[in-house]
């Protein structure tokens, strides 16, 4: 009985799981693309004001600006799916 509920429970949570997993795999990547880019791409040194032009036009460069903007806009959007779905359940 008991395992025939946890089960079913298991089933119904298992779309909402993979959904918020999704969401957190998104704000890792774009959180860890912030940090690579800071440290790769804009050295916070003299050296790094200089060359800074020169590294930000690097293949490496221009994916983790990639991932950055287009991880911004996708957690932006899980956030108006979010909101839209939490609004079409609430009944008034």
């Amino acid at each position: 009985m008991i395992l025939q509920l946890c089960k079913a429970v298991f089933n119904r949570l298992k779309p909402i799981v993979e959904l918020v997993g999704i969401y957190v795999v998104w704000i890792c990547i774009h959180y860890l693309a912030g940090i690579l880019y800071s440290y790769f791409c804009t050295p916070a040194t003299l050296i790094g004001f200089i060359t800074s032009s020169l590294l930000a036009i690097t293949p490496e460069c221009r994916a983790l600006r990639w991932i950055i903007y287009n991880g911004g806009n996708t957690i932006s959007d899980m956030w108006i799916i979010i909101g839209t779905w939490i609004a079409s359940k609430l009944r008034f």
